[in-house]
């Protein structure tokens, strides 16, 4: 569910903004209380959205949707007549060619109300805790809104957008995306005062192909900083971002820690636990999340922070009091095991950062990795898997493997010289689990 302003957008202008047909009782005049797409929330005043996913059907739980107090329902036009058929001839419907793209509408609209600073991040590692570090520095001065979780597609930014209401003040947005275009139809719903490009990796290569085909896309955002009152910052030591920089016609900053940008860190120390210390222009910086990848995630919210005028000893403060986004570079401790927890959908390039992460951590016995498939890398997926395993060999005392890209993963870390009894893969998760409670001791860190 996603809340409006209330008083704000009526169903009949719902259906204008929409370019929507109404069938049955419409009430063009009832004022929306939000929007739902999903029918066991929905709530009385708001409008039902069918979207229709790859495993579900909305327009099979119109009924139901209404019954719970849905004033109207999107529907798709070519539907309208199994609906009808289906009990439905006089519901308040308003029949659209797709659903999901009004749903876009309504949000691209409802966002023009909005006058705060607004934030849109993508990237191919990291979205997700700079998402919330950028919050975290904004709610220094602001009522902030953001992402939801992870909500960061073509159905979860409109809803995101759509929560947005008179107490908020700034709003941050995560931006993901599958294909290209993406990034361009989600920029366009969340219309960024201030975009956040913070890495190009090996993402979904399965789909893009190739690595400039994901600059291609993720730079998509940097098309939408269209003058100079808006600003993007982009990660100057990543080389791949460097290309795709140009395409912004607004104010173009850099944050990094090896090439000079405007927000350059300096000094870094990573503590016993793997966090990070460092300097920006005379501020010291003391960070409570492990991993160097999360210094640029803390560069990134500290770039934003001061473009909206919150001073470097804020920033710091906001930072200080940060703590890990769950699962992701998240310190557990199980008696005398720690574990990093590390578990989304994970590519080399987060794969990596986990592992740098482990070698930079002080270790009282042994540094063990279990790690799963990556997923989505296409042709390639052997090769980053076997790249993957090289880059294990070195860096860890054991290593746990679970799926069929990681055969792999394992065979190239035992040839890059890991020992086969320390380098095992696994078909089921319950043998994996059984060898794991055998070879993890005291001390260890997994």
């Amino acid at each position: 569910m996603s809340e409006l302003r209330q008083g704000k957008l009526t169903v009949g202008e719902a259906a204008v903004v929409c370019r929507a047909l109404r069938r049955g009782s419409v009430d063009a005049a009832h004022v929306l209380t939000g929007v739902s797409t999903d029918s066991r929330t929905v709530a009385d005043g708001e409008i039902f959205v069918a979207i229709d996913g790859e495993r579900f059907d909305g327009h099979r739980f119109v009924k139901d949707a209404l019954q719970r107090g849905a004033v109207a329902a999107l529907v798709r036009h070519d539907r309208l007549n199994d609906l009808t058929a289906g009990g439905l001839r006089s519901a308040p419907l308003l029949a659209v060619d797709d659903p999901l793209l009004a749903l876009g509408r309504m949000a691209r609209h409802h966002r023009r109300d909005f006058t705060g600073p607004v934030v849109g991040i993508t990237g191919s590692a990291g979205k997700t805790t700079a998402k919330e570090m950028i919050a975290a520095v904004l709610a220094r001065r602001f009522r902030v809104h953001k992402t939801p979780a992870n909500e960061n597609n073509e159905v979860g930014v409109p809803r995101s957008v759509l929560g947005l209401t008179e107490v908020h003040e700034a709003a941050v947005f995560e931006l993901a995306a599958r294909h290209v275009g993406d990034i361009a139809y989600l920029a366009d719903v969340v219309q960024p005062t201030i975009g956040v490009l913070l890495n190009i990796g090996t993402a979904h290569l399965e789909v893009f192909k190739s690595v400039e085909r994901v600059a291609k896309a993720k730079g998509e955002l940097l098309d939408y900083i269209r003058d100079e009152s808006c600003v993007a910052f982009v990660n100057v030591d990543d080389c791949v971002i460097a290309r795709e920089a140009k395409r912004t016609k607004g104010r173009l900053l850099g944050f990094g820690l090896k090439r000079e940008g405007h927000f350059s860190g300096e000094g870094l120390v990573l503590d016993q636990e793997g966090c990070g210390h460092f300097s920006l222009q005379h501020t010291s910086f003391h960070l409570k999340v492990p991993g160097r990848h999360n210094v640029y995630n803390a560069l990134a919210a500290i770039a934003v922070g001061v473009e909206c005028s919150i001073p470097l000893v804020e920033c710091a403060a906001a930072l200080a009091d940060f703590a890990p986004v769950e699962m992701r570079s998240e310190f557990l401790r199980n008696r005398g095991i720690r574990v990093i927890n590390d578990c989304y959908n994970a590519n080399p390039e987060s794969l990596r950062a986990a592992v740098d992460l482990l070698v930079d951590v002080d270790v009282e016995g042994r540094r063990i990795a279990i790690v799963g498939d990556m997923l989505e890398l296409g042709a390639r997926s052997g090769e980053l898997h076997a790249e993957a395993g090289r880059y294990l060999a070195g860096r860890v005392d054991a290593l746990l493997a679970i799926g069929p890209e990681s055969e792999e993963l394992i065979a190239a870390a035992r040839s890059a010289g890991l020992a086969p009894t320390d380098a095992l893969h696994f078909s089921s998760q319950a043998d994996l689990v059984d060898q794991a409670r055998d070879r993890v001791h005291d001390g260890d860190t997994v």
